[in-house]
């Protein structure tokens, strides 16, 4: 086994390494990583149904679809994130327990008793402190979790509030948990590097002859052109949520309107709008100029700017129009 600590905070990056491991190696490995503020969505959750995006695009928080099932979780700058990469030889050696034992192991050196609950999640006195989730990729298993040590977790719950009733999909859905940060049961709680450096002595320990790994240049280049394919994206990170109904009701320009939308591969492929304040014309118009766009702000911004300069619409209020796209 070879170890590393991740010199970089970028989610996109981090997230990309672990899918180069996985799938670029024989060797196994044991990764340990902190990003900045970011939430982290499982590989078949609609993500715009697990955020709450306004705030997330008022705070910059960067948003990535990661390889492994599960639900949606956050990560910040007082997160540490582990990951193992193991080589199976059948499906019995995929086992949550096995890939997190380690962990509670480690954890109890420092007085920590974590215990496992029936979603995958590591708790300590009925509140959750790690979540994990896995990725099978030919006869070699990724699998990773989080631990909270000091996050912020008012941020946490902000920007995961999210409004799934506008939502009609077949998405997984998380379950939101009651969550606690390790350094509120510890006396006298070091640096959340000191706790890396103590989490990753315990994986040397019981792992005599693990050596470090150092990314090479070829390494990070691979890295970095797989976090511009794909984890940087939109395409992946949003437009790679199953296909789902979205429906909100609100007010333009002082008058009732409606909307539903059907998405597939993040594109908009049905409009049915009402909009008092709209001609039914319009409305049409409207309609065949959204088809096929992106259901991304920015997108829908542009083709409603559009919209609006070539019939001329003034009165109406454009900002309200595009939140009821959100």
């Amino acid at each position: 086994m070879y170890y590393l600590v991740s010199s970089s905070n970028n989610p996109y990056f981090n997230i990309a390494s672990e899918e180069y491991l996985l799938k670029n190696f024989t060797d196994e490995f044991f990764l340990l990583y902190i990003n900045e503020p970011s939430i982290i969505v499982g590989k078949h959750q609609n993500t715009l149904s697990e955020i709450n995006l306004d705030y997330v695009e008022a705070n910059g928080i960067k948003v990535v679809r990661r390889l492994s099932g599960g639900g949606t979780v956050f990560h910040d700058s007082g997160n540490l994130n582990f990951c193992f990469i193991r080589n199976i030889a059948t499906n019995e050696d995929i086992s949550f327990t096995r890939f997190t034992q380690p962990i509670v192991n480690a954890l109890a050196t420092l007085g920590i008793e974590a215990t496992f609950s029936g979603r995958h999640d590591l708790l300590v006195k009925g509140r959750k402190i790690s979540g994990n989730a896995m990725h099978v990729y030919k006869k070699r298993v990724l699998s990773h979790g989080t631990l909270l040590y000091n996050s912020q977790i008012g941020t946490i719950s902000r920007a995961l509030k999210s409004n799934p009733s506008y939502f009609q999909d077949k998405a997984v859905k998380s379950n939101r948990s009651r969550v606690a940060n390790i350094s509120s049961f510890l006396s006298s709680p070091p640096s959340i590097e000191a706790f890396t450096q103590q989490i990753l002595a315990h994986i040397r320990e019981v792992n005599p002859h693990a050596k470090p790994y150092t990314f090479s240049s070829e390494d990070l280049a691979a890295i970095g052109q797989l976090q511009k394919e794909k984890f940087g994206t939109w395409k992946w990170n949003y437009g790679y949520s199953p296909k789902y109904v979205f429906q909100k009701d609100g007010l333009v320009s002082g008058g009732p309107a409606s909307l539903s939308l059907k998405i597939e591969k993040g594109r908009i492929k049905t409009v049915e709008l009402r909009c008092e304040i709209l001609s039914v014309e319009l409305v049409k118009v409207l309609s065949g100029k959204l088809m096929d766009t992106f259901h991304e702000r920015n997108d829908i911004r542009g083709k409603l700017q559009q919209f609006f300069e070539e019939n001329n619409l003034k009165k109406i209020k454009l900002g309200e129009l595009l939140n009821l796209f959100f």
